[in-house]
This record gives C-alpha cells, sequence and structure tokens, in this order.
C-alpha cells in the first residue's frame, strides 16, 4: 500500500520542482540562444557596452535566485522529507547556477578574449568555449580552482566572485534544511 502511495506523490513532486525552477531554466537557456542566434552575428561587441550588461544580469541572477528561487525551494522542501527528493531539488538548483554563470562566462569571453587566460587559441565557437567555461563553472562553483582558467579582466572577476558567492550560499541553505530530511525507517 505505502509503495503505491510513493509512486503517485512522486509525478506531483517533480512536476512542483520543474514548475518553480522552470522560469530560471528557460531564462538560462533563453540568454544563451539570444545571444548565439540573435546578438552575436549582429552586435557591434566593442562599440557596445557588452561587459557591463552582463555585470548587471549576473548580478540580478544572483540576487533572485538567492532570495526568490530559494524561498520557492524552502516550502518545497517543507513539503518533502525524502533524501531523493531533495537531492533533485539541490541538484537542479546547483545545475541551474553553473549553466548560467558559464553562458555569462561565455559571452564576456566572446566579447574580450583577454578576459580570460587558459582558453584553447584555436577555437571561436560559441557552444566550444561553451563547453569550456561550464567545465571552469564547475570548478569554481565546487571551490577547487585549478587555475587552468582565470578571469583577468575587472569584470570577469566579479562575475566569478558572484558565482563563489551563489556557491557558498546554496550550500549554507543545504546545510540549513538538512533537518528536514526524514529517512525511510526500513523494515
Amino acid at each position: 500500500m505505502s509503495k503505491s502511495l510513493n509512486q503517485v506523490k512522486e509525478p506531483s513532486f517533480l512536476k512542483m520542482l520543474f514548475g518553480k525552477t522552470m522560469i530560471p531554466i528557460i531564462i538560462v537557456l533563453g540568454v544563451g540562444v539570444l545571444y548565439v542566434v540573435g546578438l552575436m552575428p549582429f552586435v557591434d561587441h566593442q562599440s557596445f557596452p557588452f561587459p557591463v550588461i552582463i555585470l548587471v544580469l549576473a548580478l540580478v541572477k544572483t540576487i533572485l535566485i538567492v532570495s526568490n528561487i530559494l524561498k520557492r525551494l524552502s516550502k518545497i522542501i517543507e513539503i518533502c522529507h525524502s533524501m531523493e527528493r531533495l537531492l533533485w531539488l539541490f541538484s537542479l538548483l546547483i545545475g541551474i547556477s553553473i549553466l548560467s554563470f558559464a553562458t555569462d562566462y561565455t559571452c564576456l569571453y566572446q566579447f574580450d578574449h583577454s578576459s580570460f587566460t587558459g582558453m584553447p587559441a584555436y577555437s571561436d565557437t560559441y557552444i566550444y568555449n561553451l563547453y569550456h567555461f561550464i567545465y571552469f563553472s564547475v570548478i569554481t562553483f565546487s571551490a577547487v580552482g585549478y587555475g587552468d582558467i582565470a578571469p583577468v579582466s575587472d569584470v570577469a572577476r566579479f562575475v566569478v566572485m558572484l558565482e563563489i558567492f551563489l556557491s557558498f550560499f546554496i550550500i549554507g541553505f543545504a546545510l540549513t534544511n538538512i533537518k528536514n530530511i526524514h529517512l525511510k525507517e526500513k523494515r
């Protein structure tokens, strides 16, 4: 009986989780597609204050994630009490953060190749650079910091600091909500 009850609750939890986080996911993917398809070919990157725009958008994104999304997720945490569901929740939040900052780094690099060091010189494609910056974002988020790719410009350093701040905030959020995990007892 309890097994069938869990099967009924699982799709509604996933529906609620993706419903609460779908807007940030669409925005992150939309910004990447908009940049590749719409802005990159037509915008004169040298005359446009592109790094400042990326910096402001990264700051707004970080504030929204910290204030809005974490409030929504804390309400979901109050409802769900299984380890698996909380891992889904935090994995999605970390994935959104990593992908969004990787998009920011790629846009900054496409604008000015001297904003980061350590990138392969033989690639100018957005997708290839996005792959490298997803790697860099994972390393930055996890606070490993190998140093193979490093921010050089002030704007790039500030965006990296925003990601580090957000990663510490998410980890702190996760640790403070551990008390809400109720492991299923084995009978």
